[in-house]
C-alpha cells in the first residue's frame, strides 16, 4: 500500500471511529435517559448493565455504519481537499478512485462485515435485550403475557390461539389447537389449561388438557381424551415464530424474520417478512452506496464552502431513503414485488453517482 493510501486510511478510520462513538452514544442516552430509572428501581445489578448497554450497542450497528461511513467520508475527503492535498494528489497522477481506493476497500469490508453482523451476531443481542427488559417488566410488576394470539401454521395444518402467551417464560394459557388433514377438514382439537415450550426439549408440553377427536366424513366428534399432561413432540411452532406475527416488522430480527417467512400462509402476509428479508442485505449494498455518493461531494468545488456540499450531499441521502421507504411500503402491500421494491432505489441511484464521479473527475 502506497504511503498516501495509509495515510487517508488511518485519517479516514479516526473519523469513522469518532462518528460510530458519536451516533452510538446519542442513541444510548435516549435509551438512558427512558430506562435507566426503571433499570436501577429494579436493583439491576452493574454486570448486567453494561451487558445490557453492550448488546444495544450491538443491535444498534446495521443503522450506525452508513451513517458512520457518509459523515466520515464527508469530513476526511472535505478536510484533504480544502488543504489541497488531493489537488497535489491529482498532479501526481492519480485520479479520484485511485485516491479514494484505500476508503472504497475499507467501505467494502464494512458493508460486508455489516451483513455478517446483521445475519449472526445482532440477533442474539437484540434477544439479550429483549429478555432484560422483560425481566425488568417482570420485577415492576407490568405483565409480560402478550394476549389474544392466533398463528396459523399452512405447513402441518394446526391452527392455534392462546388467550396468554408469556414472552419470558413461554408458558401459555387457556391454548386451543386445531389440527386439519389435507383436504382442511378438522381431525382433532386440543383444548389446554396451560402449555409450554422448554427450551431443552423443542417442543410443545401441554397440562391438563383433553383431546377431541372428529370423524372427517361428518366431522361430528368420535371421542375425548383427558390428559393431567401431555408431550407433543410433532408440535414444534416455536414461541419465537408465533410472537414474531404480532411483533412489528422493525423489531424483528433475521431467524425471526425467516420464521415468520417459514409459516406464512398468504403472499399479502408474506410481503411484509420479504420486504424485511430484503432489506436486511440491502443494509449492505447501502454502505458501498452511501461511501460512493459522499466521495464526489467531498472533493468538488475548492472555492465552495464545504457546508454547501455536505448539505446537497445530504439532501441527496434523504431523497435515496425517502425513495426507498415509498417503494418497501408500495412493496409491503403487494403492489410492487418485494425484492423489486428493496432494490429498484439501489439501482436506479446508480446514474446520478456515475453523473456525479464524472464532474468530480
Amino acid at each position: 500500500m502506497k504511503l498516501f493510501h495509509r495515510y487517508i486510511l488511518s485519517k479516514w478510520l479516526k473519523s469513522f471511529l469518532c462518528a460510530c462513538l458519536i451516533i452510538v452514544s446519542l442513541l444510548l442516552l435516549e435509551d438512558v435517559y427512558k430506562n435507566l430509572y426503571l433499570f436501577v428501581k429494579a436493583q439491576s445489578s452493574f454486570t448486567k448493565l453494561v451487558r445490557y448497554y453492550f448488546s444495544l450497542s450491538v443491535s444498534f450497528v446495521s443503522l450506525v455504519i452508513p451513517l458512520a461511513i457518509f459523515i466520515s467520508v464527508l469530513f476526511t475527503l472535505g478536510q484533504l481537499h480544502r488543504k489541497n492535498e488531493i489537488i497535489g494528489a491529482r498532479c501526481a497522477g492519480m485520479s479520484i478512485l485511485e485516491i479514494s481506493k484505500p476508503i472504497i476497500v475499507g467501505g467494502i469490508v464494512l458493508a460486508l462485515g455489516n451483513l455478517l453482523f446483521e445475519s449472526f451476531i445482532i440477533p442474539s443481542a437484540i434477544d439479550y435485550v429483549t429478555t432484560f427488559r422483560l425481566e425488568i417488566d417482570l420485577r415492576g410488576g407490568y405483565t409480560t403475557e402478550a394476549s389474544k394470539i392466533g398463528f396459523y401454521n399452512h405447513i402441518d395444518n394446526r391452527l392455534w390461539f392462546f388467550k396468554n402467551l408469556d414472552k419470558l417464560s413461554h408458558m401459555a394459557r387457556d391454548v386451543t389447537i386445531s389440527c386439519y388433514n389435507d383436504k382442511n377438514v378438522e381431525e382433532s382439537r386440543i383444548f389446554a389449561q396451560t402449555a409450554i415450550f422448554p427450551k431443552d426439549k423443542k417442543y410443545w408440553i401441554c397440562k391438563n388438557c383433553s383431546i377431541i377427536t372428529f370423524d372427517p366424513s361428518t366431522e361430528l366428534p368420535t371421542g375425548t381424551k383427558l390428559f393431567a399432561e401431555k408431550a407433543f413432540e410433532t408440535f414444534t411452532e416455536t414461541p419465537k415464530a408465533i410472537l414474531a406475527s404480532i411483533k412489528k416488522t422493525k423489531d424483528l430480527s433475521f431467524p425471526e424474520v425467516l420464521e415468520a417467512i417459514k409459516y406464512c400462509h398468504s403472499e399479502s402476509a408474506k410481503n411484509v417478512f420479504l420486504v424485511k428479508f430484503h432489506r436486511i442485505f440491502a443494509n449492505a449494498a447501502d454502505c458501498i452506496i452511501i461511501l460512493f455518493l459522499a466521495v464526489p461531494f467531498a472533493v468538488m468545488g475548492v472555492r465552495v464552502n464545504p457546508f454547501v456540499n455536505i448539505s446537497r450531499a445530504s439532501g441527496f441521502l434523504l431523497i435515496f431513503l425517502f425513495c426507498g421507504t415509498i417503494c418497501e411500503t408500495f412493496g409491503s402491500s403487494g403492489i410492487l414485488r418485494p425484492a423489486f421494491a428493496v432494490w429498484i432505489t439501489n439501482i436506479l441511484i446508480l446514474l446520478p453517482i456515475v453523473g456525479l464521479f464524472r464532474r468530480a473527475m
